[in-house]
């Protein structure tokens, strides 16, 4: 009876191969397949795959079917997943006729020409999602129609164009920080009261957003070389999320170019915009992009977050388990830089004859195959090294940005190709900061105060007043001004010759009688739509990922998942801090645990089911969380590295219960 099953799915994949000619957009990074590819590789059904993702559809397909070519390797549960999953590859992906009278079955209507190999699909998927906190009440509501058309432009050009309507009211509260992601474009608004919108998450009632995810693809030499111009998530690398381009990152902009230079040689690189989204601050803490300031456009000129992405991965086979690879990103302002365009360059170097102004990470990584038994990995990444000696000096130096990140993967014997991860990551001071770039915008010259006055005011370029105060006897005093967004703040000027505002944006120096003022107008850390691009972990953090995902008969699988998160406090421990490099010589010595202020403990419970012959998925998760720390006590003398900061006594663990649901119908 094996075998028939596997002759069933072998037909199908030969099928395929008239049915799938040009399929050559994304199955989403995030779907079952790229376990059962996961799991498929170890056991050796596979050869070794790319760490770049996402897969196009007709490479899952294609692998997939591989996979079924071996029926002595696998059960007959995981044999009826496979065929389950072809199906639903086809229905999403294939270019069969689908009228009307399937529409509410199918939820799209296809038409293909096999002769011109041209074709579209236009559909709609719905989905909803509510996430609810036993012990606070508090909750997360997420709900989305999407209509897209997709389809083929002869063999090798694919393409998919969607357009989706949000209604959310979101709230942190009730996820794990690190868990916790937006996702609508641009911003949000209330379509009642002449399109308000939030500054601030959680929100206070449902507002609409929009969203979008476009894509065209090109597949080239047999394959070899896949062509992909989109928006779409990306994860890079061989973990569960990466350092350098992780899978929990906002989608952007971007084009891809990913090539098979050999069977143990590949190389990738993507160049792309990244976006902003309009939003003050989550629950107090400032949001990493330009806030719109309730639609008002007239502040553009100040806007600080432009930036474009590049990014590039060498992968090596040097042997047929082990894989090696380096690489390398970097973020930086958006004008028309041929250096970081050319596929090819060496960003590090680049960035230096450029004025050593934009925001470099690199590292390497090597995932190792134990055939049938399990497989290794281990990643290594810097923002910036500037101390070269023994390990322990250069793990210890301040002012060696470092993250790191190790895991295993072991197939189970249990349901259809089930695993166990286990994953720890560090993500070190000042990893994925950067300084910000500061302009000249004006002087203060107190030389134009008469005998009787103390006081006087300019505009800056940026649009800012500054009020410079002296003593009757002519003693400076302060220089009082408004941060964007926040209240006002004075600056003692009465000693010294550089001063910063609290969060290190602004600068003044002193030359001669006058007031120099330097604002920022561009920031270059590590973010896309204020969230990291990378790991997603505040800088100064660890974690430590237990994993286990199932897979069982008619359409269910499930997921348990442990985490342990902790985070120091002795410098660097958030995105917005960067080192302030004239002083690197005073910073300690990094002693991650001898500042730790907050620890956090995750154990989640998921549940999945696919219906069979109906394009609907429901999920259920329960989630048990605990936070303890000790309060930052002085945060107003806190410097804008981080430096400085005193904590109080350990606080009572705080516990919470979250139970989520949803469902997804015309997947």
């Amino acid at each position: 009876m094996k075998r028939v099953f596997v002759l069933m799915s072998l037909m199908v994949i030969l099928t395929m191969g008239s049915v799938f000619p040009a399929q050559h957009t994304a199955v989403p990074v995030g779907h079952r397949a790229y376990q059962i590819l996961e799991v498929a590789q170890v056991r050796g059904l596979i050869e070794n795959q790319t760490a770049v993702k996402p897969f196009s559809a007709s490479k899952v397909l294609s692998l997939l079917g591989q996979i079924a070519e071996q029926p002595d390797a696998l059960s007959k549960a995981e044999i009826d997943e496979l065929d389950s999953l072809i199906a639903e590859l086809q229905a999403s992906y294939g270019t069969s006729d689908s009228y009307a009278d399937t529409l509410l079955s199918t939820g799209y209507i296809r038409t293909f020409d096999e002769e011109k190999g041209l074709g579209a699909a236009f559909g709609i998927t719905l989905a909803s999602q509510q996430t609810v906190s036993l012990a606070t009440k508090e909750y997360d509501s997420r709900n989305s129609v999407v209509a897209f058309m997709k389809g083929d432009i002869g063999r090798y050009v694919s393409f998919n164009m969607d357009f989706g309507f949000l209604l959310d009211t979101l709230n942190n509260r009730v996820f794990l920080p690190s868990e916790f992601t937006i996702p609508g474009e641009g911003f949000y608004m209330e379509l009642t009261e002449g399109g308000s919108t939030p500054g601030s998450i959680p929100f206070k009632e449902f507002y609409s957003g929009l969203t979008l995810s476009p894509e065209l693809a090109i597949s080239l030499f047999d394959g070899e070389m896949l062509l992909r111009w989109g928006s779409i998530k990306r994860d890079w690398g061989p973990g569960l999320n990466n350092l350098m381009l992780s899978g929990s990152a906002r989608s952007f902009d971007g084009i891809d170019i990913s090539v098979n230079l050999t069977h143990w040689l590949r190389y990738s690189v993507i160049n792309g915009s990244l976006g902003k989204f309009s939003l003050h601050d989550i629950d107090g803490q400032p949001f990493l992009s330009d806030y719109y300031d309730g639609g008002s456009k007239e502040d553009k000129v100040n806007y600080t977050y432009n930036n474009n992405f590049s990014a590039h991965r060498v992968e090596l086979d040097a042997t047929e388990n082990l894989t090696l690879s380096i690489f390398e990103s970097t973020i930086w302002q958006k004008r028309f830089e041929i250096s970081y365009l050319n596929p090819f360059a060496i960003y590090m170097f680049q960035q230096n004859s450029l004025g050593d102004i934009d925001d470099v990470f690199a590292g390497l990584d090597f995932s190792y195959t134990l055939p049938s038994k399990a497989r290794l990995y281990g990643a290594m990444a810097v923002n910036e090294m500037n101390v070269v000696g023994d390990p322990i000096t250069m793990l210890k130096a301040p002012r060696n940005m470092f993250a790191f990140q190790a895991g295993l993967v072991v197939p189970l014997p249990i349901g259809n190709f089930s695993s166990m991860t286990l994953q720890w990551t560090y993500i070190g001071p000042f990893v994925y900061t950067h300084y910000p770039m500061r302009e000249f915008t004006g002087a203060i010259d107190p030389g134009l105060l008469d005998a009787t006055e103390t006081e006087i005011t300019i505009i800056s370029d940026q649009g800012r007043e500054f009020t410079y105060t002296q003593e009757s006897d002519g003693d400076p005093l302060k220089i009082t001004f408004t941060q964007k967004g926040s209240s006002e703040e004075e600056i003692d000027v009465s000693s010294g010759t550089t001063w910063y505002s609290e969060d290190g944006r602004t600068m003044i120096k002193k030359s001669g009688e006058q007031y120099l003022i330097y604002e920022t107008y561009a920031e270059t850390f590590y973010v896309n739509k204020g969230e990291n691009l990378g790991y997603p972990l505040n800088p100064n953090s660890q974690e430590i990922l237990l994993q286990f995902d199932l897979g069982f008969p008619k359409g269910w699988t499930a997921q348990l998942q442990g985490k342990y998160q902790a985070r120091s406090g002795q410098y660097g421990y958030d995105m917005y801090q960067y080192m302030y490099y004239t002083e690197d010589h005073l910073y300690p010595e990094k002693d991650f645990w001898g500042n730790v202020f907050n620890h956090k403990l995750s154990l989640k419970a998921t549940g999945t089911k696919k219906f069979e012959g109906t394009p609907i998925s429901i999920t259920a998760s329960y989630q048990f969380l605990s936070e303890w720390d000790r309060p930052i006590t002085n945060e107003e003398d806190v410097s804008f590295d981080g430096r400085s900061t005193e904590f109080g006594p350990w606080s009572d663990a705080e516990l919470d219960h979250i139970v989520q649901v949803g469902v997804r119908i015309f997947f």
